[in-house]
């Protein structure tokens, strides 16, 4: 029998729930901040949705903030009552 056979090989447990799993370049400064996270997004720690809520709520700062600047392409043009809204959905 060969020892070295695929077959006599101890089975790897993933320390991921998610799998497969794929390898990924990251900034040293950043990795154990960003595994950390990892995991907690992995083992249901943080909930996908409250990370996407946040996210949009950080976007549209972003954009009522340069609907007040004026920047290009970001005036108000008749939609105050939908900046208004959007105004009230941050407070």
């Amino acid at each position: 029998m060969n020892q070295y056979n695929v077959e006599n090989l101890t089975p790897f447990k993933s320390k991921w729930n998610s799998s497969p799993t794929k390898l990924v370049r990251i900034p040293v400064a950043l990795e154990d901040q960003i595994l950390a996270f990892a995991h907690d997004l992995d083992s249901g720690n943080i909930q996908s949705d409250k990370i996407n809520n946040s996210l949009v709520t950080e976007r549209l700062k972003q954009l009522i903030i340069k609907i007040e600047n004026k920047e290009t392409g970001y005036k108000n043009n008749g939609a105050s009552q939908l900046i208004k809204e959007l105004r009230a959905l941050l407070d």
